[in-house]
């Protein structure tokens, strides 16, 4: 396992390399990339797929996946990035992934995670702001992201999404855009 760590390491070095980014440490050990050599967002970029392309040439089939992030929120800067080659993830069973995705699927969860990317806030902040019925019903559903690892309470009173949890939650948020 320690060497498949370390090739991925080593892969994605290679990956950041060959899209001619630079990568710096965050806060939480991964590496990010701290700037871009196009605009993915702009579709006349000369190459679009810049991440695509260098994820492919980096590693042969069956391939991997890689997420990453660097966003400025009002919470803070946070940079993470995330991979793993394809063979262990269809190996894997999802079924140990099935709360943390549940916990995502109630509207108010939501409402509740995107007001904590903005802040953190205590439970009658989050009641005021989002016209909830209760602490009570905050109280519910806040339990239920933090038993997924969605949320914290880093101190007494008060939630919020760590750092850790932000740019895996965007990038979920994005995979659930419609293409």
């Amino acid at each position: 396992m320690d060497r498949m760590e370390q090739r991925l390491e080593d892969v994605l070095t290679r990956l950041e390399t060959a899209a001619g980014e630079t990568s710096t440490p965050s806060a939480n050990g991964a590496a990010a990339p701290s700037s871009a050599t196009t605009d993915p967002a702009d579709p006349t970029a000369s190459d679009r797929f810049w991440a695509l392309n260098a994820l492919k040439s980096q590693l042969p089939a069956p391939g991997g996946v890689v997420y990453a992030g660097a966003v400025d929120l009002p919470i803070g800067h946070v940079e993470y990035q995330w991979g793993r080659p394809t063979d262990p993830l269809l190996r894997a069973d999802w079924a140990d992934r099935a709360e943390r995705v549940a916990a995502l699927g109630h509207p108010l969860r939501l409402s509740l995670l995107q007001k904590l990317l903005e802040s953190e806030c205590t439970v009658a902040q989050l009641v005021n702001e989002l016209d909830l019925a209760s602490t009570g019903v905050a109280y519910h559903h806040l339990h239920q992201l933090q038993a997924a690892g969605w949320v914290t309470s880093p101190a007494r009173g008060t939630w919020s999404v760590p750092p850790t949890r932000v740019v895996p939650l965007l990038a979920i948020i994005t995979a659930l855009e419609e293409a």
